[in-house]
Formats: C-alpha cells, sequence, structure tokens
C-alpha cells in the first residue's frame, strides 16, 4: 500500500508491532499476568496452560516509546538528525521487542512474578488444546539503527513494575495515579540510558 499509493504524495506511513507486552490495567482473559493476578486475588493457584512456550516479553511502556518516537520521525516534529543518522528507511515497518535476554517462557514468567507476589502455581497442560507456537521472537536491530530506539526495562524490571502496579492498585491506589507514576519512572530510566526523547 505505501509503495503503490503513498510514496509518490508526500505521505509518510510506517507499520510497527511489538513483543508480548505485559503491565498494569490489562484485565484481558485468556492472558497470562491478568489471569494469574484473579488467581492470586482470589488466593488460588495460577494454571498455567503452555509452560515451555517461549515469548519476547515486555513492559508495555517499552513499546509506546518505540511507536512515538517512529511517529516523532514520520511527523517531522523530531529532527532525524536528533534521532540518528537520516531515516531512509523509516517508512517501512518495525519491530518493537525487549532484548534477546528477555526472551523466556511462561514458567520463567510466573515464577518471576511470584517473587512480588507470593502464590503457587500449577501446571495445566492440555495435550488436546489447540495448537499454539512454542517460540516466538522479534528482531529490533532496525528500530535501534533507523530510531536510535531500544528498551529500557529488562525482563526483571518489566514484571517487577507491572506486579507493583497490580498489588498497590489491589490495596486501594489510584489506577490512573498508578499508571502516571509509572511512566514518570520511565522516562526516567529512559533519560538516564541516554533515549533521545527522554531528554528534558
Amino acid at each position: 500500500y505505501r509503495a503503490a499509493f503513498l510514496a509518490d504524495r508526500g505521505v509518510a506511513v510506517a507499520s510497527a508491532r511489538a513483543g508480548n507486552v505485559i503491565g498494569g490495567g490489562d484485565w484481558a482473559v485468556d492472558r497470562l499476568v491478568p489471569d494469574a493476578i484473579r488467581a492470586l486475588q482470589r488466593g488460588e493457584e495460577i494454571g498455567v496452560r503452555n509452560k515451555e512456550a517461549t515469548r519476547p516479553w515486555q513492559h508495555v511502556l517499552d513499546p509506546l516509546s518505540g511507536y512515538l518516537t517512529l511517529g516523532a520521525v514520520l511527523s517531522g516534529i523530531v529532527d532525524a538528525e536528533e534521532v540518528s543518522r537520516v531515516p531512509q528507511d523509516a517508512c517501512s515497518a518495525f519491530n518493537f521487542g525487549p532484548n534477546p535476554e528477555s526472551n523466556r517462557n511462561v514458567a520463567s514468567v510466573v515464577e518471576e512474578l511470584l517473587k512480588h507476589w507470593p502464590g503457587q502455581w500449577v501446571d495445566r497442560s492440555d495435550r488436546d488444546a489447540p495448537h499454539e507456537a512454542g517460540l516466538l521472537n522479534l528482531n529490533i536491530d532496525k528500530a535501534r539503527r533507523v530510531l536510535a530506539w531500544q528498551p529500557v526495562w529488562n525482563f526483571e524490571d518489566a514484571v517487577a513494575h507491572t506486579i507493583s502496579w497490580y498489588r498497590k492498585a489491589n490495596e486501594g491506589s489510584d489506577p490512573l495515579m498508578l499508571t502516571r507514576q509509572q511512566i514518570a519512572e520511565y522516562q526516567a530510566d529512559a533519560a538516564q540510558e541516554g533515549m533521545a526523547w527522554a531528554r528534558p
């Protein structure tokens, strides 16, 4: 579509996708962390359906920072020189995921989660369940090269911030306030990492 209809019209369009995101405020059904939190709130064991499935886990603020960086470059809000070299291929597809060491299996996610909210988990694997890919991964080299973007929070940080949000919300803290606090923490950590978009 970009090549056929937009290339010669001066319209800057890109597509982006993220890894498996976690973060406070997600209450969707049949998602690992929200299902685990509901079980913990009820004092029940966390049922794990596919403990060996490996995914590129990341805190939701990481890909959001990538999307916003890409959008700023495409719209000209951020000069390409500020971000990195001239983004000749910014009008294309980008992956925003974690560093390779954050690719973990489901059992690892649950075990890390339980370091912050004690409980138990149980293997509920079902051989007759619909097929699910055992390994997913994302290559983020292009986002690093073209946008000078990189993830800020590693696997342990992502889980810690996620569970902190849920625990504090469970204890009565205002969800909007918690979210704003985590955005501020994320931005401070990004500035410390030297991310161009996070400079004051």
